[in-house]
């Protein structure tokens, strides 16, 4: 029986370099498309894919829209991360939210602030971990600074006395404070914050506190305010003032700064409200009335 003959083996052909050089990859898609798709990935993200390939090493730091948020996980930047992306970050930032801020954090917000109102931010979270032999941190005066702000959310931190050369939060639509202080006549702080938002259609004012024995008559007055919100165990002078765009009002305050409150007057500013709920001390009170 005759051999059969030995199988060639088959050469593999090398590659074909005009080949490669037209086969699709992401550094060929438009710039669009490219800063779209790193917008929508988280900051973390964003800044990893400057090690693609040489061409997207410094993309992410000019692309619009890059949401900055950040937790305490054990997979979160450290702070001096953060301190570096904002400084290298070109664009005004839309969103930045830090939950959960560390004690070890508390001062670096100082320096994210300043460099947050330079951007232009439109969006500011901040909640600060609570400790029990930690004192409460105080904001930086630039939060005063950031007029390009839609919504401004605290936790866990002391407002700052507002500067003479404070001019309000024109874009403004929604502010919440949760244990938050005010030093000494806060009160007129936090009326300055709310009159001078005249866009602001959301208030929710839980916990807050200001420091003192005596009180100033304050007044929440907004043209534009839809939704309001106050818990606090007392009143610290508070007023209710014009708010003709009002739809809902939750209101519990357990004591009053002062034995002579009007309360006619006091509810009289909510009586066209169909929606509304006053706890006063410990009895509730329900008010309906027409649409």
């Amino acid at each position: 029986m005759e051999a059969s003959p030995p199988r060639r083996k088959q050469r593999l052909s090398s590659p074909d370099p005009a080949a490669e050089a037209a086969a699709p990859s992401l550094d060929s898609l438009p710039p669009e498309i490219l800063e779209k798709i790193i917008s929508c990935l988280h900051v973390r993200d964003a800044v990893r894919t400057c090690s693609l390939s040489r061409a997207w090493r410094r993309r992410w730091e000019s692309t619009p829209g890059i949401r900055f948020f950040w937790d305490s996980s054990a997979a979160a930047a450290p702070p001096a991360a953060i301190d570096a992306v904002l400084a290298r970050y070109a664009c005004p930032v839309r969103d930045f939210c830090y939950w959960e801020i560390p004690e070890e954090a508390f001062a670096r917000t100082d320096e994210w602030i300043p460099a947050l109102a330079g951007k232009g931010v439109q969006s500011l979270t901040l909640r600060f971990r609570e400790y029990l032999r930690v004192d409460i941190h105080t904001l930086h005066l630039a939060v005063f600074s950031c007029r390009e702000l839609t919504h401004l959310t605290l936790h866990g931190c002391f407002v700052p006395t507002a500067p003479p050369s404070f001019a309000g939060f024109p874009k403004l639509t929604w502010l919440s404070l949760t244990m938050v202080g005010f030093h000494e006549h806060g009160e007129r702080d936090l009326e300055a914050m709310i009159h001078m938002s005249p866009l602001l259609e959301t208030l929710e004012l839980k916990d807050i506190q200001i420091l003192g024995d005596e009180f100033d008559e304050w007044v929440i007055q907004a043209p534009n305010l839809r939704h309001l919100s106050f818990e606090a165990d007392e009143d610290y002078g508070l007023q209710i003032g014009e708010l003709p765009s009002l739809d809902k009002a939750y209101v519990t305050i357990q004591e009053y700064s002062s034995v002579d409150r009007d309360f006619v007057k006091f509810l009289t500013r909510l009586a066209q409200l169909a929606d509304i709920d006053v706890l006063e001390r410990l009895s509730c009170i329900h008010v309906l009335s027409r649409c």
